[in-house]
């Protein structure tokens, strides 16, 4: 039986216990023993003699494999230069979990102008810029996600934020929806439409409800492009979301995410995900 690590941070843990031990169970049907670790037990380094270090609860430990719900590339990258195969890997965790890399990397995808703000040169934008959406750069589930009419609520956006930087875009001409394509090993599964019951934060774990949605044509093929992209860079999507916004009728990107929630997938259908993810891994190990 190979050995598995899920990894996750103790906030993100504590919101996603149920999920970890529906993984665990589903691990132990499929030849994997995966044991939920928390970022806070690791002990990153390098030996006297430049070996990589890795240690558990003060013990050298290495797993087979392991299951990345974290978000922080710098810990992937160490499991992976030890021979460990990380699942989202390193380059996935970097370029998803800050959304200006993520806008960099698929520049030439349909999405909505975006400005990049450093925390540390944050200058108000001129009156005709406004409507803006203000976010901050590294953050998820529509956290402190903001729409803003002036410079007087742009400065208060901007102070939540802080010293993170900052991202902002125009609005979605079809604002209040949007879209999750989920992507296991580089295929799209499954689509659920989310829309805001209140302001234009659709997300799920905010209030916005959601449903299960059949994929247009022009839906698939913009999420085919992000996989695409990906995979000419060398990072297979294992499992993650590819989020989409409305723009005049059509989809934009939105945002690629690493660390993909499915509560509302299991809401809105019969889909395991997590039996088809440790499928995929199962067959990759």
């Amino acid at each position: 039986m190979m050995r598995g690590w899920l990894v996750y941070e103790a906030g993100d843990l504590t919101k996603n216990r149920g999920f970890a031990e529906h993984i665990t169970r589903l691990g132990l049907v499929r030849g994997l023993e995966i044991e939920t670790v928390r970022m806070a037990q690791l002990r990153l380094g390098v030996r006297e003699g430049g070996a990589l270090l890795l240690r558990k609860d003060g013990r050298d430990a290495l797993p087979d494999f392991v299951l990345a719900r974290h978000r922080d590339a710098f810990v992937s990258t160490q499991f992976e230069r030890m021979g460990v195969p990380v699942f989202n890997g390193a380059g996935v965790c970097a370029v998803c979990n800050d959304k200006r890399v993520t806008h960099q990397y698929l520049v030439g995808l349909p999405m909505l102008a975006t400005t990049f703000v450093n925390h540390r040169y944050a200058v108000a934008p001129p009156e005709d810029a406004y409507p803006l959406v203000v976010k901050p750069a590294r953050s998820h589930g529509g956290d402190r996600v903001r729409l803003v009419a002036n410079e007087y609520e742009w400065r208060a956006a901007v102070d939540d934020i802080l010293p993170q930087d900052i991202m902002q875009q125009q609005p979605a001409s079809d604002a209040g929806a949007d879209l999750r394509v989920y992507v296991l090993f580089g295929q799209v599964v499954a689509g659920v439409m989310r829309t805001a019951t209140r302001g234009f934060v659709s997300n799920f774990g905010r209030g916005g409800s959601a449903r299960l949605h059949t994929l247009t044509d022009a839906e698939r093929a913009l999420a085919q492009q992000v996989i695409d992209r990906f995979r000419r860079g060398g990072m297979e999507l294992c499992f993650a979301g590819v989020d989409m916004l409305y723009h005049h009728g059509a989809p934009v990107l939105g945002e690629v995410e690493d660390v993909v929630g499915s509560r509302m997938l299991y809401q809105t259908s019969n889909l395991d995900i997590a039996a088809l993810y440790l499928d995929g891994v199962a067959a990759r190990l």
